[in-house]
């Protein structure tokens, strides 16, 4: 990821300024923190929802787990969400908004992240609602619109990192007639400062990264996204780094049986396109919280390139898999990367 000074809360001017952070330091992932500004006698309070997500496209499917820790009643672990039959999403960042002036129950972002893709691409109650390569760009702006009215109560200066955005976004799936795909989509901010300590807030158009299928003869492997980001060069490992250090947590768990040793092996080696995803669902659910504290949640799922989307861990009060239905006969084996119609700006 992007190498960043880690700033794990949003700091405001200490002038009237309330400020909650709930701060619960682990292994490789922070709980959800908070941070609240005053408006009149009023304030915006926004809940964070930080931890990881790892991706892996195997050969007949394409797996996102998700990791997250919470300390505090009110804080929220990232969770998966059900965009269509063969498409999932991880919304991490600033996901819970509480409004000034608003009797009405907090904003929850992440609950309203199917709604508005589905919005955005007019798929409600269409039979095939996959989204198609050149769709991202058009998904990235319904959501932008959003967080730009949210943003717009914000007035008093905020000091993120300078690579870290307001919201990430994870996107993994399967799309008819191209194969396999993951993307990240990250929302920056940028202040003008109007004077007598009142600033406006704007959110960018997102930066689009697209994590698999990768450029051409680059490797197909595990991959993975934080929030907030992380130089991994100083951060903590990753899963793929402590795979390649053969890390002692792991080696036993990765050659459990022989199938599940050559599927980890060839994922590590860069060609993740050729194991089974059986067999790397079964060492991830065990090799996860083999390498995390105790406390933090996990939650799994996949799409299956012929079943569609199916749990495996499921969070408490998982909405139900929607019907599944064939996407494709098959996986292309390099498909090209697409090309957004227009590229990402401010």
């Amino acid at each position: 990821m992007a190498t960043r000074q880690h700033n794990s809360k949003f700091s405001f001017p200490s002038f009237g300024l309330i400020l909650s952070v709930f701060i619960c330091v682990h292994l490789w992932i922070l709980s959800p923190s908070a941070f609240a500004q005053e408006a009149g006698d009023q304030e915006v309070a926004v809940n964070l929802a930080e931890g990881k997500v790892v991706i892996c496209a195997a050969k007949d499917a394409i797996i996102l787990a998700v990791m997250g820790a919470h300390g505090e009643a009110d804080s929220r672990p990232p969770a998966i969400t059900i965009l269509s039959a063969v498409r999932m999403g991880v919304m991490m960042g600033a996901i819970e908004w509480v409004l000034p002036d608003s009797q009405d129950k907090p904003v929850r972002l992440d609950n309203e992240f199917k709604g508005l893709i589905a919005a955005a691409l007019n798929t409600t109650g269409q039979k095939d609602d996959a989204f198609r390569a050149s769709d991202i760009e058009s998904v990235g702006i319904a959501v932008l619109e959003r967080i730009r009215v949210l943003a717009g109560s914000l007035h008093h200066k905020i000091n993120l990192g300078e690579d870290e955005p307001l919201i990430r976004i994870v996107l993994a799936g399967y799309v008819r007639d191209y194969g396999p795909e993951a993307w990240t989509m990250d929302y920056h901010i940028r202040q003008d400062d109007l004077g007598n300590g009142i600033w406006r807030t704007r959110v960018l158009r997102p930066n689009y990264n697209q994590l698999y299928p990768p450029e051409k003869g680059k490797p197909k492997t595990i991959m993975e996204v934080r929030y907030p980001p992380e130089n991994r060069a100083t951060g903590e490992p990753e899963l793929l780094d402590l795979l390649q250090q053969n890390d002692s947590r792991l080696a036993k768990i990765r050659s459990a049986n022989e199938v599940q040793a050559k599927s980890v092996t060839l994922a590590v080696d860069g060609q993740s396109q050729k194991s089974d995803a059986t067999s790397l669902v079964n060492f991830l659910k065990a090799a996860l919280p083999a390498i995390s504290p105790p406390e933090t949640n996990l939650s799994m799922a996949k799409v299956d390139y012929d079943a569609g989307f199916q749990w495996i861990l499921a969070p408490p009060k998982a909405p139900a898999p929607p019907p599944g239905e064939k996407p494709n006969e098959k996986t292309p084996e390099e498909p090209e990367r697409p090309t957004l119609r227009h590229k990402s700006g401010n």
